[in-house]
């Protein structure tokens, strides 16, 4: 079942697009473009057949565990409700939510591999970064990109993305709450590895 109509397809779908197309590159911006040059050449020669039956191969797998931080888009997305869960639970939920954004790279990579993305610039927020990016679209309008990143360890790591003027953490959240006011984390949780075929 799919329960979250908006979703993380968009957002995922904006990061397989990359291509470098860089005006301007700091820091993030370089580790970003690094880690999709080495990504979409892998997805994008990979089979579609192979990539239904097997998911993402684990070189590409690798790269997007080392630039995402799957676990603080877990923590922003349950909101007020992380801190109610304890260490057990929560490692539940950030597997289960980074296995169904894993899932779902490989299914719509090579859908949209020829789109070209321009990346306009970097911004610093406090200790956080904003790399504004616009992807270039064949057949219909451009789309604005907002990538937000943290340092962590000397790696800037992406935790939220903004799409078109849509703040994606703050939408899956809202999607979030509404499945647990109506029953409770538990089955938030059984609904997020719902998504993932192979768990």
């Amino acid at each position: 079942m799919k329960i979250f109509r908006f979703g993380l397809g968009i957002w995922i779908f904006a990061f397989l697009l990359l291509l470098p197309s860089l005006l301007s590159a700091g820091d993030a911006t370089k580790q970003l473009s690094t880690t999709i040059d080495g990504f979409v050449p892998i997805i994008s020669n990979t089979p579609r057949e192979e990539l239904q039956a097997n998911g993402m191969p684990e070189s590409a797998r690798k790269l997007v565990l080392a630039r995402f931080d799957f676990s603080e888009m877990t923590k922003r997305s349950l909101g007020r409700h992380w801190k109610s869960l304890n260490a057990r639970e929560q490692k539940q939920f950030v597997d289960a939510f980074t296995q169904w954004q894993l899932i779902s790279f490989g299914r719509i990579v090579r859908s949209f591999r020829s789109d070209k993305v321009q990346f306009i610039r970097e911004l610093q927020d406090g200790k956080d970064v904003s790399v504004e990016t616009k992807v270039v679209r064949r057949y219909s309008e451009d789309l604005p990109i907002d990538y937000w990143l943290h340092n962590v360890n000397g790696q800037w790591k992406v935790y939220n993305m903004v799409i078109d003027h849509v703040d994606i953490t703050k939408n899956v959240r809202a999607q979030f709450e509404r499945v647990v006011v109506k029953s409770s984390l538990q089955e938030l949780l059984q609904k997020v590895k719902d998504q993932n075929p192979r768990t």
